[in-house]
């Protein structure tokens, strides 16, 4: 590839009335951003000697809340992605709790446009839409300890009266809270019918009043639920599951990503939010994971304390090389 030029008026060249090319002044080396700064140097010292034992190109993804601002953040490292996306073997560590969806959503269709393969480090914790991130991947490396997590959406509550004034909570507590009613409903007609036959009432009769007595117990209940929030709730359900299925299922073949996952399992089944999917429960899943070497489980291990007391860093991590000059 030709290499760029800069043209000034220093390059009209005497009497010649000639361009001289000059080759453009390279950008110095960006480092990661980390908060907190003086977190900086630790935490890159364990990172750099990952890609020492990986010899792969590694891109660190460690916030404690993925929004707007970090899906920025890490556009910025677009060309970086792109040239060390170029050979297909690019490692992302996550380290996150998850965020906001669709900011979940749209970096995992950025690294996915750098790149056609790329593999995910977990060494402790990646989460709700961090995980949605991981599905883009084409192999997720999780020591015995690391945890991935379902991904119901979790929206502001629109419960009337609150514990908490940012309470917030799953489309499946609401999915539940009606099926419960409707289970119970069902249950309570049995039982009161049975009783009443048991009474000598007649047949038409007693399912006459046992179906008033079930009504009367659900319905104080059912006059608080709002159908337009059952609704959108279905839709941020639906949001989800699609972000799943477009992540893990790219239409593009050369994507190298995790094809096989139950990716609506992870939206739809799991009875809490905070459910550790760990690499057995992954593998059920037919996640494509495995098992960190001997000495990156060792980094692991010494990265995992510090991670703690991280709220960000994100970019490119300097090789030994690097660092040293």
């Amino acid at each position: 590839m030709a290499t760029p030029i800069t043209i000034s008026a220093e390059n009209v060249a005497g009497n010649s009335g000639r361009l001289v090319e000059q080759p453009a002044a390279v950008p110095p080396t960006r480092e990661p951003s980390c908060n907190p700064t003086e977190a900086s140097e630790e935490i890159t010292s364990i990172l750099s000697a990952i890609v020492h034992v990986r010899q792969r190109p590694l891109f660190a993804l460690i916030s404690d809340f993925i929004d707007n601002d970090v899906l920025n953040e890490v556009y910025t490292w677009k060309r970086e992605l792109r040239r060390i996306g170029a050979s297909n073997s690019t490692d992302i560590l996550i380290h996150s709790p998850g965020g906001q969806l669709t900011a979940c959503y749209m970096l995992a269709r950025l690294f996915s446009r750098t790149t056609n393969s790329w593999e995910a480090l977990v060494p402790e914790y990646a989460g709700s839409g961090a995980t949605l991130i991981c599905l883009g991947s084409s192999n997720i490396v999780m020591s015995e300890i690391s945890q991935l997590g379902p991904l119901d959406p979790q929206v502001a509550s629109k419960r009337q009266k609150k514990f908490f004034a940012t309470e917030r909570q799953s489309p499946l507590e609401a999915f539940e809270a009606v099926k419960y009613l409707r289970e119970f409903a069902t249950s309570s007609l049995d039982a009161l019918m049975e009783l009443l036959m048991e009474k000598g009432v007649a047949p038409e009769k007693a399912l006459e009043t046992a179906t008033r007595l079930a009504a009367d117990l659900v319905k104080p209940i059912l006059e608080k639920i709002e159908p337009y929030d059952l609704g959108a709730f279905a839709l941020d359900n639906r949001l989800a599951v699609t972000y799943c299925k477009e992540i893990s299922r790219s239409t593009d073949s050369t994507k190298k990503t995790q094809r096989k996952a139950a990716y609506k399992a992870l939206v739809e089944y799991y009875p809490a939010h905070e459910f550790a999917i760990d690499i057995v429960e992954a593998e059920s899943l037919r996640m494509k994971v495995s098992e960190p070497t001997p000495e990156l489980d060792e980094l692991f291990d010494q990265l995992r304390p510090k991670l703690a007391g991280i709220k960000a860093y994100i970019g490119l991590v300097p090789t030994a090389e690097r660092g040293a000059s």
